[in-house]
């Protein structure tokens, strides 16, 4: 009995592993290894180590997750909202067909000579977990290969012929999703081309080549901008309403054609914090072929993100959805991330992409799906800054990275409390610690927006700022000197742009779109949870060397004003404006 099992294990091991067999045909399958945009079957510059892939060699492909033709549903039959996961799942590699063919990377198969005609072949992806990932097409009507009945899917069990291959296969693959977890899948995939040629025989000659997903970058300040994204609002919110009025002012005069892009819905404004944009590209024979993917912020029941799929999703535009992130931790917003443009940073490595900064709140850090991506994708690996001595805790409170004229071709500009409180503590010691910290006419915002209170910090003094000046100083330049400790940056092309932040430890009144409670982690004795006390003047949009950012304001002392070094001048009597536009200086 033993006897007979063991030779029955052998037999199904025997018909499970077929093996490799000795033969005149030459299998070859090629892909852009060299990755000069086509796929050479003529020549031989794509078959030095095309079965391996490196940073520097190997073909690449892209995660087809647009929505070409607007087929992804936002509700089922019965007008039910879907889940976030089946929200996500829809894309144009979520079937059978190929939809957008022009998001395909290029295969080949060298056409065989003297095949005899009981000669087959099979064409699949391995390992296992690139197979159920991966999309494999054939290119069956060379006439119309823009088309989507010109291409069909081809499986493991697909039986390609001896007429196809003494003609060469034409075939292209694509991918179903990014890299999320290298854990599951690392993005590289072997094509395998498998060719028998007994009729039922197992034995077969293999012929493998290698590629890899793209992966999923974040934009950077140095790429051209070509469309701004806010969110517009109804009448319930005037003051969001001026926003959009008002920005798209500083669009038309910016020179962006494109219109705003607008999330059409008023609840969660800001859309800075709910979208990050991202993009995947490989090369193609004209230039490279890249696809937009908006990463949706790790706050699962933040509802504003879902707009990122229903609104933004479509043709060339795919989405990322990540796995829950603690509701509406606001450290999982996007205004917590930041990207510092390409550079060889000072441990000598090369960030060709930029590299990624975000802000943790002392021990905890932002969402492990978000850090997951980053990571997996292997390419802008994460700088942490430290953000939990802000109420909110971003970076974008008082970092950013802007076009200059230097060897790196970027600079940082960073809140600069220092100057602004050598102002206060002047004002303070001449006696003035109990006047306003800013001074105007609030009068005409009231009007406009019907408010019957001034904001709290319009009414706070110059004593009030100071009183945590020593903690608001410490925190930022702690940063600046991470900062400065990998990029390889003078410190003197650091723009130091004057701000002040005012204690916010009380909390704030929120209102939450999910109908859960923020989560505020509890405040040390010492410490503080601070908030932008002027307009932030950091954290403007950067397009080129132009720079849309809110007017400041200032004291007011004795009837004439006191500008801080590097605040515009400005009728302490006029409204201000949400808006100014400037230039960046090549230097300053």
């Amino acid at each position: 009995m033993r006897l007979f099992l063991f030779l029955q294990s052998l037999i199904w091991t025997l018909h499970a592993n077929p093996v490799l067999s000795a033969s005149s045909l030459k299998p070859d399958i090629r892909a852009d290894t060299n990755r000069d945009g086509v796929v050479d079957i003529d020549g031989e510059s794509d078959i030095e180590s095309k079965a391996t892939w490196s940073a520097t060699r190997g073909a690449i492909f892209l995660p087809n997750v647009g929505d070409k033709h607007s087929r992804c549903p936002n509700s089922d039959l019965n007008n039910i909202p879907l889940s976030n996961d089946e929200l996500a799942f829809c894309s144009d590699s979520s079937g059978h067909l190929l939809l957008a063919p022009e998001y395909i990377a290029p295969l080949r198969t060298v056409p065989l000579e003297d095949v005899s005609d009981g000669t087959t072949a099979h064409l699949f992806a391995t390992p296992r977990a690139a197979y159920e990932r991966v999309q494999i097409f054939l290119l069956v009507d060379p006439t119309r290969p823009n088309s989507t009945d010109s291409w069909h899917l081809v499986d493991k069990q697909y039986n390609f012929n001896a007429t196809q291959l003494s003609a060469g296969l034409t075939l292209g693959i694509d991918s179903r999703e990014s890299v999320k977890e290298s854990e599951i899948w690392d993005g590289h995939v072997s094509i395998n081309f498998d060719i028998y040629e007994t009729p039922g025989s197992q034995d077969y000659i293999r012929d493998t080549v290698a590629l890899k997903v793209a992966p999923v970058l974040t934009r950077h300040h140095l790429q051209k901008v070509e469309t701004l994204v806010s969110t517009w609002a109804n009448d319930t919110n005037p003051v969001q309403q001026y926003f959009v009025e008002q920005l798209d002012a500083g669009r038309e005069l910016a020179g962006i054609e494109n219109p705003l892009w607008l999330f059409n819905q008023s609840g969660d404004i800001w859309a800075q914090d709910i979208v990050e944009p991202a993009y995947a590209s490989m090369p193609g024979p004209d230039g490279p072929i890249a696809i937009r993917i908006m990463l949706r912020s790790a706050q699962s029941t933040r509802t504003g993100g879902r707009k990122i799929f229903e609104q933004m999703r479509g043709p060339g535009f795919g989405a990322f959805q990540p796995r829950s992130g603690f509701g509406y931790h606001t450290m999982n917003s996007y205004g917590n991330l930041e990207t510092i443009p390409p550079h060889r940073s000072k441990r000598d490595v090369l960030y060709k992409a930029g590299r990624i900064t975000q802000g943790k709140h002392y021990d905890s850090l932002p969402a492990q799906s978000v850090r997951d991506l980053i990571f997996s994708n292997g390419v802008q690996s994460t700088l942490f800054l430290e953000t939990g001595w802000l109420r909110v805790g971003h970076v974008d409170e008082f970092i950013q990275f802007l076009p200059y004229n230097n060897d790196l071709g970027f600079t940082i500009a960073i809140a600069d409390t220092d100057v602004s409180i050598e102002l206060l503590q002047d004002a303070q010691a001449a006696g003035h610690g109990s006047a306003r910290a800013i001074s105007f006419d609030a009068t005409p915002q009231m009007e406009r927006f019907q408010l019957d209170n001034l904001p709290p910090n319009l009414d706070l003094t110059i004593d009030d700022v100071l009183s945590n000046a020593t903690f608001m100083e410490k925190w930022i330049n702690h940063n600046l000197e991470i900062l400065l400790s990998e990029i390889p940056l003078d410190r003197k092309d650091v723009i130091h742009v004057p701000g002040l932040y005012r204690d916010r430890s009380r909390g704030d009144v929120y209102v939450n779109p999910d109908g859960l409670d923020y989560y505020w982690p509890p405040v040390l004795k010492g410490e503080y949870q601070l908030g932008d006390f002027l307009p932030a003047p950091i954290n403007g949009i950067v397009i080129g060397n132009l720079y849309p950012a809110r007017t400041q304001g200032h004291p007011r002392l004795r009837s004439r004003t006191s500008p801080a070094a590097g605040y515009p001048s400005s009728s302490p009597s006029s409204p201000i404006r949400p808006w100014r536009l400037r230039t960046i200086p090549p230097t300053l």
